[in-house]
């Protein structure tokens, strides 16, 4: 429609505003590594909103989210992903997307993905119990070196320990075969309806 063009449109500008804003503050900066990270996490926020506009911000897919996050990182087939239909609220959206950049982002740089034979695997479902519904992901790299729990705790890393919603739910393990990764949160807290 009309109106989710609009919105699309001003959402565009306001994100190329943010990074103008960033690049113009941050000019005399040396370690310019770090005005692309903060560039990057603006474009993986833009593209979860883009998602949220496809379906006029009622609801994003979460297969979608993933390769909406994905395909601007790696090349054809390091990625397999699966999951059942799941619906994001558009308060969990950009948070999830946020989420799998970092972990795409790492990948690349110290994971399976910096090497040609790497692979990710990325999996959801939704368990029911008494409690509840849960939500889980599961990130698991394979064919990559060795990897080690980070010594130096940045904001990608805080970001990730953060889970699906920003307030935990994630276990991390760094095996010699890869980056295991689990998240869980409520699925009434992510879903939409």
């Amino acid at each position: 429609t009309l109106l989710n063009h609009e919105l699309s449109h001003r959402m565009k500008n306001m994100f190329s505003l943010v990074q103008a804003i960033a690049n113009q503050t941050l000019r005399d900066v040396e370690e310019r590594d770090l005005i692309h990270a903060f560039n990057e996490r603006i474009r993986a926020l833009s593209r979860a909103h883009d998602v949220l506009l496809k379906q006029s911000w009622a609801a994003a897919e979460l297969g979608a989210v993933v390769e909406a996050v994905v395909a601007t990182l790696a090349a054809d087939g390091a990625f397999d992903i699966s999951g059942p239909d799941v619906r994001l609220n558009p308060g969990a959206t950009p948070t999830v997307s946020l989420l799998l950049y970092e972990l795409a982002t790492n990948a690349l740089k110290y994971g399976a993905l910096s090497t040609r034979d790497g692979r990710v695997e990325v999996r959801w479902r939704v368990e029911g119990s008494d409690a509840g519904e849960t939500l889980t992901l599961d990130w698991t790299e394979s064919g990559g070196p060795a990897v080690a729990q980070p010594s130096r705790v940045g904001f990608g890393s805080r970001l990730i320990r953060m889970g699906l919603t920003g307030s935990g739910g994630a276990d991390l393990r760094y095996d010699a075969a890869g980056l295991r990764a689990r998240f869980s949160a409520p699925f009434a807290q992510v879903s939409q309806g």
